[in-house]
């Protein structure tokens, strides 16, 4: 019989289809990290130290002639990274604006592949302090013997916050700008007269609405510490 002894091989057409269009898989190109540090230097030395807070703002990353690739915002530890960055060289940089850089603001680094470049960023800001107290005898003066008040409640516009266990406040690393701030009294008190007498010891909530404004400038190598927002109430 004719065929005796040979095998018949079937194949689907789908399978060949298949193996036809199967082609080798193309290689991604190795990309590399940009990493650093942009922290608040608070001793404006230019370079960071445990403890100095992250700068809060993005880190940006730009080809040559400007064009832009990625931003990225800063972690609390001051760190921040960009990965996946094709070879290459960039600019990377923050804007400072309102704050005084305590290192270049912007630097150009190499991308190579599997590689890490490094940029850090310092810059400088003022602080906000006061304390709230209560004004015993309502002069607008805090005397040695008046007691601090604590969990005195502020606002900002839609941020809030308020004094420690203790009756003191810190808003720290703040940059250029008129900062108001609105205290809220407990049920039965109101606020002491404004600005009477030496400016340290004073009180400076307007009594009407309970505000006092700060007005941060740009520092000058130092931080411009803003001290003695203080906050009088009197018992109603």
């Amino acid at each position: 019989m004719a065929g005796r002894g040979k095998r018949v091989v079937v194949v689907s057409v789908g399978v060949l289809a298949l193996l036809g269009s199967a082609t080798p898989a193309t290689a991604q190109p190795a990309t590399g990290t940009v990493r650093g540090l942009h922290f608040f230097d608070r001793n404006a030395d230019g370079r960071w130290q445990p403890g100095e807070p992250g700068g809060g703002s993005a880190v940006g990353l730009y080809h040559l002639d400007g064009r832009w690739v990625a931003t990225v915002g800063t972690n609390p530890d001051a760190t921040y990274e960009i990965p996946h960055v094709p070879p290459g060289r960039y600019r990377v940089g923050i804007n400072p604006i309102g704050y005084q850089p305590t290192t270049p603001s912007e630097t150009v680094v190499e991308v190579v592949p599997r590689g890490t470049s490094r940029a850090d960023f310092g810059k400088l800001g003022s602080d906000i302090t006061g304390v709230t107290w209560h004004d015993l005898n309502a002069d607008g003066q805090r005397q040695p013997d008046e007691p601090l008040l604590p969990g005195i409640q502020f606002w900002i516009g839609r941020w809030g916050s308020g004094t420690d266990c203790i009756g003191r406040y810190a808003m720290p690393n703040q940059a250029t700008g008129t900062y108001v701030l609105r205290f809220v009294p407990p049920v039965g008190m109101g606020f002491s007269p404004q600005h009477v007498g030496p400016p340290a010891t004073d009180s400076d909530a307007d009594p009407a609405d309970g505000t006092a404004t700060a007005v941060v400038e740009v520092p000058n190598g130092a931080i411009n510490q803003i001290p003695n927002l203080d906050i009088g109430l009197i018992t109603r």
